[in-house]
């Protein structure tokens, strides 16, 4: 059968013109620009119903309809959050509310009362924006806006840092659950507990989600460990506002007679060395096999994994074939609960 294609608006008015060739010119011109103007403008009304039937070409508008039907929020963008370090006189208080200001010059609030003790002492902020532009590293400092007597200006953050801070989900990413439901309710009904039921799971409880290992039976029969893969975030691995997400939606969803639990990954290094030939090894190449070599281990994230050499050689070839792998020597095959993370090319 062939495909459905949408005629121009130049064939339709050539058609409709020879159709009206008995006609004086004097009107079969005019006619057959109106005639074929009104008919263009209803294959696109059809063409845009055709496109509205399905989640994975609708509108944005329509994406909500669908994603209500079968329960699928979109994920909304996420503030980091954690722990920062306050020191000052013993028995001076810190409300809740009190204003930070990060390097970053976004705003932070700290989220519950303390009094400050001796040494340093545990404050949970978080970011009033949301995004990844609010993640802070272990170490990095906040600042009162207004200052506190009794209190030092700088509150220093704690490990793990301020983490969880994600954007709203790509709106692919949601076209793909709301697809990935609809074919699950529409083939099994309902979720149930399976491997891919805790991934779907896991993806929808954050947005820095993109996977999800799944082991059962390893703490014990009936048991089940879930450890979230997130390829934005360093080394591929779940923060712990990331985990907290997982967990908590978990509680809510899976089935109640489970014996889950959250964990990241175990990264396991990938070490790549090329030889590029003379004339070949530029930056612009480097690059380019970095990111080819990249986005081939990024796609590796299940339980049986295999990143073999001949994948990496057919990544490379993309850009040059004017090469030497040196490493690996052998394809890499991951153990139990463990996520490929490719370390920076070694170029020899």
């Amino acid at each position: 059968m062939t495909a459905y294609a949408r005629p121009s608006y130049t064939d339709l008015n050539a058609r409709i013109a020879a159709d009206l060739a008995a006609m004086p010119a004097v009107l079969r011109g005019p006619l057959s620009v109106a005639w074929a103007r009104s008919c263009h403008g209803q294959h696109g009304h059809l063409d845009w119903i055709d496109k509205q039937c399905s989640p994975l070409t609708c509108e944005l508008e329509r994406l909500y309809d669908w994603a209500a039907l079968y329960g699928v929020d979109r994920l909304g963008a996420t503030a980091s959050i954690g722990p920062a370090l306050a020191t000052g006189t013993v028995g001076t208080p810190l409300l809740a509310g009190t204003q930070l200001r990060g390097p970053n010059g976004l705003d932070y609030t700290v989220q519950a009362a303390v009094v400050l003790g001796a040494g340093s002492t545990s404050v949970s902020v978080r970011c009033d924006t949301t995004g990844s532009a609010g993640n802070l590293a272990a170490g990095q400092t906040l600042t009162l806006v207004d200052p506190i007597p009794g209190c030092s200006n700088t509150l220093t953050i704690d490990a793990p840092g301020l983490t969880g801070g994600e954007a709203e989900e790509d709106v692919d990413d949601w076209r793909v659950r709301v697809a990935d439901e609809w074919r699950t309710v529409v083939t099994r009904g309902a979720r149930s507990g399976k491997d891919e039921d805790y991934r779907f799971w896991a993806k929808s409880a954050h947005p820095s989600v993109t996977g999800a290992l799944i082991q059962r039976h390893v703490l014990g029969m009936g048991t089940v460990v879930v450890r979230p893969i997130c390829n934005g975030l360093a080394d591929r691995l779940p923060t712990q506002a990331v985990l907290d997400a997982v967990a908590a939606y978990l509680l809510d969803i899976a089935p109640a007679t489970a014996d889950w639990r959250v964990v990241a990954p175990i990264t396991r290094a990938v070490t790549v060395s090329i030889d590029l030939l003379p004339g070949f090894d530029t930056a612009e190449n480097r690059a380019a096999i970095s990111s080819a070599i990249g986005a081939t281990v990024i796609a590796e994230e299940s339980e049986t994994s295999l990143l073999a050499m001949a994948e990496i050689d057919a990544a490379t070839a993309t850009v040059t074939s004017q090469y030497t792998r040196l490493e690996p020597t052998a394809d890499i095959a991951v153990l139990a609960g463990e996520v490929l993370v490719l370390n920076p090319i070694v170029w020899a």
